[in-house]
């Protein structure tokens, strides 16, 4: 998909819909002309695709955060992080926004047989309710959306939800194989590609299939044939508009647009840059390092930047998945002994739940990179990007943009569903028996699709070269991208037993998987991986992980038969997996 400015074009194809004279013969027997009544339906339609992204990454948010791919700030332990406010943006949108918003356009599209708005309608109202169901266990749903005539909906029990849910993907898939009178005049995730839809649909299919372990319909599902390649893959890009509107990845702004940024999760980028022999080939796609080298720093500049800072609870006893003995990282370092290593490559982020105040560190933190949010790519170029070379007068500062773009301009994606996320979850169906295809053939195939499709994103941005570990570099070589995928699939093939093989596929899917927290989380439910991650930085404890997480306030306020949730480890029916941490 070509990386236009979406709004722009909605809008401007909107103006077309309202100024065509309908008058005229032609288009009025042309059915695939604008006409009012087509107009209408794209209405919904625009509205629809350009609120869904955010809706998406604001529902993700604690997901990632919980799966340690970013840092949970918002509390040391999971109960304060995590409160019933903290959802109701999530749920209005879904409950007062997306869903009627689809619905009235399914009854217009269906008088008008706009089949393409209809079919793509029922899909995406699909995903809307299992991601809402996933969150939250039994919901609203057969009286929802009445209006006034019941203004106290009913919850549903979640496993009905989930068979209307796989009814819905059915129903989209049949209208799309109709003949259309009219289409949406811009579909800004597939082109209006019906096959591409349909192939959305069936892959979501599997994955309803794969969560309650339905062998048939994961074997139907891949029979009707999945998402398999980047030509498939569901995502939405942005624009590069800095202002009027800001069409820009919402991850770029945080971190190009202000003096520091978010901070990202130390664990992920230890998992990447140390935890194995060698840097993961993404590592440097996925980070932007504002300073090179933070050996020497004082606990002034960076909180707890020395190993007598750490609690006397820290347990860095830790086998990893790949049955290695190894250290857990505490505060960007590697562990007790060679924390100055981590400090010395530049990674700067927090601990998951440590929640402390902000110590002068804005110029040291690592800044998300050029995937998925077309921030700047990693070079390694210390003689160019170091603060150093900034104060010196040498190099401009990558920490704010006054003007014009920088690196990819914030003309980035969301990954809603990308070809190796179902690579991975075809490794895990597989290993658990729902297919006969072969385990390891598709988490191999995973890791390469997924190292691909990051290094492929950042083609035409300037960057030339090879990767190198030590030094300046730009791409990895297919070298060091063999050298990885052979690494993992030797631990895999060197693993004791099914479920050490299944603590690789999702240890790996977590990795590929930097903003998308919604796959990782699910993952983490059905097998019980990782068994491990580390812990909050401040609390030998951080509470029960949420298996769901709490209904929102305006939910429990505004409905009389709202229930009360006060058990994080209450789950939802089809979470099959023991203890998470």
């Amino acid at each position: 998909m070509k990386k236009l400015n979406k709004l722009y074009l909605i809008a401007a194809f909107m103006f077309v819909g309202y100024s065509c004279e309908i008058t005229d013969l032609d288009q009025l027997n042309n059915p695939n002309a604008v006409t009012l009544e087509n107009a209408g339906i794209d209405l919904y339609w625009n509205s629809v695709q350009t609120s869904f992204p955010g809706w998406w990454y604001g529902n993700q948010t604690p997901m990632l955060e919980i799966a340690r791919l970013d840092c949970m700030t918002g509390g040391a332990g999971y109960q304060e992080a995590y409160g019933p406010s903290d959802f109701n943006g999530s749920w209005n949108g879904a409950y007062a926004g997306l869903v009627p918003d689809i619905d009235a356009m399914i009854a217009s599209g269906t008088e008008a047989e706009s089949w393409v708005h209809v079919g793509a309608g029922k899909i995406l109202k699909g995903y809307i309710m299992q991601l809402m169901v996933d969150k939250h266990g039994d919901i609203p749903y057969t009286e929802a959306w009445q209006g006034t005539s019941v203004p106290s909906p009913k919850v549903d029990d979640a496993q009905s939800i989930y068979a209307a849910i796989s009814a819905l993907y059915d129903e989209g898939i049949a209208d799309l194989g109709k003949t259309a009178i009219g289409a949406p005049a811009v579909d800004i995730f597939y082109g209006n590609n019906k096959g591409n839809w349909i192939t959305l649909a069936n892959t979501l299919k599997f994955r309803l299939a794969l969560n309650t372990g339905d062998a048939s319909g994961v074997a139907a599902a891949l029979n009707a044939g999945v998402i398999d390649e980047q030509s498939e893959d569901w995502v939405f890009t942005y624009g590069s508009n800095r202002q009027n509107p800001d069409s820009r990845h919402p991850w770029y702004g945080g971190a190009y647009e202000s003096f520091a940024g978010p901070y990202q999760s130390n664990y992920f980028m230890w998992e990447l840059s140390e935890e194995k022999p060698f840097s993961d080939p993404r590592l440097r796609y996925y980070f932007k390092r504002q300073d090179l080298n933070l050996k020497g720093e004082d606990l002034f500049t960076i909180d707890c930047a020395s190993p007598d800072q750490l609690p006397a609870w820290y347990d860095f006893s830790y086998t990893n998945a790949y049955g290695q003995e190894t250290s857990w990282p505490y505060c960007g370092g590697s562990n007790r002994t060679t924390v100055d290593a981590s400090y010395a490559k530049g990674y700067w982020g927090r601990d998951h739940g440590n929640n402390d105040g902000t110590p002068p560190d804005g110029q040291k933190r690592t800044h998300r990179g050029i995937y998925p949010a077309a921030g700047s790519y990693d070079d390694g170029n210390a003689a160019t990007e170091t603060d150093g070379a900034v104060e010196a007068g040498l190099a401009p500062s990558i920490h704010t943009q006054q003007s014009g773009t920088m690196g990819g301009g914030g003309d980035g994606h969301a990954p809603l569903l990308m070809a190796a996320n179902v690579y991975f979850m075809r490794a895990e169906a597989a290993l658990d028996g729902y297919s006969s295809e072969n385990a390891k053939d598709m988490l191999e195939q995973a890791l390469t699709t997924s190292i691909t499709s990051v290094i492929s994103y950042s083609n035409g941005w300037g960057s030339t070269g090879d990767f190198d570990d030590d030094g300046v570099g730009a791409e990895p070589t297919t070298r060091s991208i063999e050298n990885y995928v052979s690494w993992v699939l030797d631990a895999y093939d060197a693993a004791a037993d099914d479920e050490a093989k299944m603590a690789i596929i999702v240890k790996e899917h977590r990795l590929a998987s930097f903003s998308n927290g919604i796959e990782v989380y699910n993952a983490m439910r059905r097998t019980g991986h990782p068994t491990e991650m580390q812990g909050p930085s401040k609390l030998a404890d951080a509470g029960t992980f949420p298996r769901l997480f709490p209904y929102p306030s305006d939910f429990s306020n505004l409905n009389a038969n709202a229930p009360v949730r006060t058990d994080y480890g209450e789950k939802v029916f089809w979470d099959r997996a023991g203890a998470l941490n």
